[in-house]
């Protein structure tokens, strides 16, 4: 199998390897895991792109994520243990773990990928860590203890300390919903308000509407990306108002 495989390829899976501390008994697995579909689509041999090994990889790290937290949290509820394990398998904390180690550098993408700057998309990097996870689970035949142990030894730390700092992604969109809800009775809704700059680099505005009174906006490079920001102003806003009202009383 191994001989089958071109060498840029071997030397990019190589450096995958020794990032990860984890050497593939099947090396078409780590290929698949760093090759996105424009890749695939732009290469003239047959090559799987990484999506059904996303997939996969996607349950093995929301199982190594559940242990870790529930063994440093015993007290902690349900809902708790949830919302923080949301937070970090969400596109923003594990694409922020790919780039620890490079994924960014290691990941095939097409000519037209690389020039609108794939390799650095959240969405992607994301992707390609859940792919490279699920590569590990099937190729040590299905077993949870390898890819734990190399999650445990490269992450864990650093995703403990990014919990007792704070310092992980909010699900405001959620949050904001749950507080309009329980506090107004209404949903926040959210308005497109421009895209500028060159296809490649667009910078979307949206805003959140709460009331009339109760508008703010958000910039990203996506329209979700966009939202979230818009929706974490306002749920600050809103937090801010509540626990000013709570003073007065």
């Amino acid at each position: 199998m191994k001989n089958e495989i071109e060498k840029p390829f071997l030397d990019r899976i190589k450096k995958l390897e020794d990032k990860l501390g984890y050497t593939f008994k099947d090396k078409t697995l780590p290929l698949t895991a760093l090759t996105h579909r424009s890749f695939v689509a732009e290469y003239p041999k047959k090559l799987k792109d990484y999506e059904v090994l996303e997939f996969l990889g996607d349950a093995v790290l929301s199982l190594i994520v559940s242990e870790i937290l529930i063994k440093a949290y015993p007290d902690a509820k349900e809902g708790e243990l949830s919302q923080i394990r949301s937070a970090v398998i969400s596109e923003a904390y594990l694409s922020k773990l790919a780039r620890m180690i490079g994924l960014n550098e290691l990941v095939l993408l097409s000519k037209g990928e690389i020039q609108q700057k794939g390799m650095e998309r959240e969405s992607l990097l994301c992707d390609v860590f859940e792919a490279v996870f699920g590569a590990i689970y099937v190729d040590c035949g299905y077993f949870i203890d390898p890819p734990r142990q190399v999650f445990n030894r490269l992450f864990k730390e650093k995703l403990l300390q990014d919990i007792e700092k704070g310092d992980i992604p909010r699900d405001y969109k959620s949050l904001l919903q749950i507080i309009t809800q329980k506090t107004l009775g209404i949903t926040p809704k959210y308005r497109f308000i421009s895209a500028k700059g060159p296809e490649h680099e667009k910078i979307f505005t949206m805003e959140c509407i709460i009331t009339e009174d109760l508008k703010t906006t958000g910039t990203g490079r996506s329209k979700k990306e966009a939202e979230t920001k818009a929706a974490q102003k306002a749920y600050i806003q809103l937090k801010n108002h509540q626990e000013n009202q709570r003073e007065k009383n």
